[in-house]
């Protein structure tokens, strides 16, 4: 019966890999790190911009690093393990921890200058504000 047990929970793990695997290739991301862990990401758009929203929870905000190079938003950061486990025997441990990056490309439409982020019960905002296009008023003249 333990055999059937531990096989059901490595088939079970399994599972959850290939889950997060196939969740992982969305459309807006470009590449991700060959790390332990890598946070699940949404985005959605604004009337004036796209908002990238991460579940980072644990993670504190000095452990990330949000940076631009190259019209490409790295994301960046860990999750430490912070627990004294000396005489615990854990029987589970789904919770990954280590460290994380997300790249995502820009289009050319995003003000790179303008993005700002906040972090707020575990969950990271990334605000990716539109470019706005100055629009000029053309005279027209006359032969009058």
């Amino acid at each position: 019966m333990a055999k059937q047990h531990r096989l059901l929970n490595e088939l079970t793990e399994i599972e959850r890999q290939l889950t997060q695997l196939l969740r992982s290739s969305g459309v807006y991301s470009v590449e991700q790190g060959a790390n332990a862990w890598s946070p699940a990401v949404d985005i959605y758009e604004t009337p004036t911009g796209f908002v990238l929203t991460a579940e980072v929870p644990g993670v504190k905000s000095p452990e990330i690093d949000i940076k631009v190079i190259d019209r490409t938003l790295i994301l960046r950061g860990e999750r430490r393990w912070e627990r004294d486990a000396a005489g615990e025997h854990f029987h589970r441990l789904e919770s990954s921890y280590g460290k994380f990056e997300r790249n995502f490309s820009l289009s050319e439409g995003i003000d790179a200058e303008g993005i700002s982020a906040e972090l707020s019960d575990g969950i990271l905002k990334v605000v990716l504000p539109k470019r706005t296009t100055p629009s000029k008023q053309i005279e027209i003249k006359t032969e009058d």
